[in-house]
């Protein structure tokens, strides 16, 4: 009998905590709810500020001159409405105008409120000129048309020859033959900085495949290199470095264009011609 009773007092303290459990919860949950309404509520009166404020109305922009892009340039190639709120702009055609300009690989649009705006980005880096008919056409590494000049300058970067850029416009990148071109001539040169070759590729003539030409800066030797076989790179700029060295000071052609150029290189001294 003791025992049942006992039972009975434990299950009636267990209903108990539960309902008081459930009475928590229950007050919890309100609480909460509660809370979510207030900070909705609070949002949508913040948005209904910002949208009808005149404090958020656009005012000024910040850009910050690059390297070969300047704030002018970007102000001129984009449609910003002063004048109209923040957040009413066309953000999506402003970065679009924004990437528009052949220079430029990527950007974020900020707001700072309440009225300016903050223009960051990201310039491509010139790689090498590309000679074709009178005018140089600088490219980045990645083969994209930056910029279209009538003469180069005292710039140092590399030029390239053979490589037919008229069905491309400016902003665009090279692709199939020109672009295999290319990318074939950025891993020559890749590979040889990465190699530490003593010597600087100042111009590749690329207008027989089979029949690369190279000049370097140190020596004046016009290298006939061959093809740009991806596979013997590193060996074959091992050899033309040695070879380059053994025939310091000289003037003429060195042919390493065979395939076994390492026992038929040929090398003509102009002097002695």
């Amino acid at each position: 009998m003791a025992s049942n009773q006992s039972k009975n007092k434990v299950g009636q303290n267990s209903k108990k905590r539960k309902q008081k459990e459930d009475k928590f919860e229950k007050s919890r949950s309100t609480g909460f709810s509660f809370l979510l309404f207030f900070l909705v509520l609070t949002i949508i009166g913040i948005s209904v500020g910002i949208l009808f404020s005149p404090a958020f109305n656009v005012a000024s922009l910040i850009i910050e001159d690059g390297v070969n892009v300047s704030k002018e340039e970007i102000s001129n190639a984009i449609t910003v409405n002063y004048g109209e709120n923040i957040l009413k702009q066309n953000y999506k055609m402003l970065k679009a105008d924004i990437l528009s300009l052949p220079y430029i690989s990527d950007t974020k649009v900020r707001l700072r409120f309440p009225d300016k705006i903050k223009i960051e980005y990201t310039e491509r880096v010139p790689y090498a000129f590309v000679k074709y008919l009178d005018s140089y056409y600088i490219v980045d590494k990645y083969g994209y048309l930056l910029e279209v000049l009538k003469e180069k300058g005292e710039n140092e970067l590399p030029i390239i020859y053979g490589i037919d850029v008229s069905a491309y416009e400016l902003g665009q990148k090279l692709e199939e033959t020109s672009g295999t071109k290319f990318r074939n001539i950025v891993t020559l040169l890749e590979t040889a900085k990465q190699k530490e070759f003593k010597y600087d590729v100042y111009e590749i003539n690329y207008e027989s495949i089979s029949e690369v030409k190279l000049w370097v800066k140190q020596e004046d030797i016009e290298v006939i290199y061959g093809d740009i076989d991806k596979n013997i790179i590193p060996e074959k700029l091992n050899y033309l470095e040695q070879m380059l060295k053994s025939i310091e000071g000289r003037k003429g052609k060195l042919d390493i264009s065979d395939e076994k150029y390492y026992e038929k290189s040929i090398f003509v001294d102009i002097n002695n011609i």
